[in-house]
């Protein structure tokens, strides 16, 4: 699963190590503030047997996805 992350350039730092801690890998950091806005690229890999229904169901109910 790849999710975008767009956050405030003085809280860039805090968001990436909350995404890490979390078990997501940081890809394509752009920490250069474009409008007063960073972005990261949060990659969480996820087991083949991870019903993607479920996925769904979780993210619509507003629920932190694979028990996080």
């Amino acid at each position: 699963m790849r999710v975008r992350v767009t956050t405030r350039a003085e809280l860039f730092e805090e968001r990436k190590q909350q995404h890490i801690e979390l078990g997501y890998r940081i890809e394509d950091e752009q920490p250069t503030a474009v409008n007063g806005l960073c972005l990261f690229i949060a990659v969480q890999e996820l087991p083949d047997s991870y019903p993607i229904g479920e996925l769904v169901a979780q993210a619509l109910k507003g629920q932190r996805l694979l028990g996080e």
